[in-house]
């Protein structure tokens, strides 16, 4: 696994700020593999206004995914769609099994919701939180192991979340994750562009 087929996920706070989220979109997405709109009080017509925003500012439509858009065809402005257990537990089987529609990432908590998900026809996975998180206080972490059983259970790229930081990729890593997954370490950070860059280079340090 070369460092650039290890992917690096930015996605957005859920804050509703269009305007802070495309500027700092457009300052780290060269670091990014991978740019979420996730912001799940949005319309499906309102979160592709978002995309097209993130287009015009540069970002090329190959780093663009709409989180909960409630459609699979292709489109010129994103690369793909991401969805919660009630997106796939709600998804028609003759959507997901076609060659002729958007990548389709899923969040899963569990084994049985890794195992189900691939099952299902998607091609990622997010798993979390590994470590703790400013995005979800009070909740125990997962941790490295549980990563590790959902990692060796299935074959389709299982990208870390939670408590990311450029000190513990390498153990995410190790553990059989394809990539990693970040949102408060990034948007919370007081320079974002430095945060992706750090991120960017702790990937680079690890060649295999």
């Amino acid at each position: 696994m070369n460092s650039r087929s290890f992917e690096l996920h930015a996605v957005s706070p859920g804050t509703g700020d269009k305007q802070r989220f495309v500027k700092t979109a457009k300052e780290v997405w060269p670091c990014f593999d991978y740019i979420h709109i996730r912001e799940k009080h949005l319309s499906d017509g309102q979160k592709m206004e978002w995309a097209y925003s993130l287009h015009d500012a540069g970002i090329p439509m190959e780093r663009i995914v709409i989180n909960g858009l409630n459609q699979l065809n292709k489109h010129q402005c994103i690369q793909g769609v991401h969805w919660s257990q009630y997106d796939l537990a709600s998804a028609d089987s003759s959507s997901l099994n076609t060659t002729n529609r958007l990548r389709l990432g899923v969040s899963v908590h569990s084994l049985s919701e890794a195992k189900e998900a691939e099952e299902r026809a998607a091609d990622y996975l997010f798993y979390g939180h590994v470590f703790s998180s400013g995005s979800k206080p009070g909740f125990k972490p997962r941790g490295l192991s549980a990563l590790n059983e959902i990692c060796s259970a299935v074959s389709i790229p299982i990208i870390a979340i939670g408590g990311i930081e450029p000190a513990n990729i390498n153990a995410v890593r190790a553990a059989g994750a394809s990539g990693v997954a970040v949102i408060s370490s990034l948007w919370a950070s007081e320079n974002p562009k430095v945060a992706g860059a750090a991120l960017r280079q702790a990937i680079e340090r690890w060649r295999t």
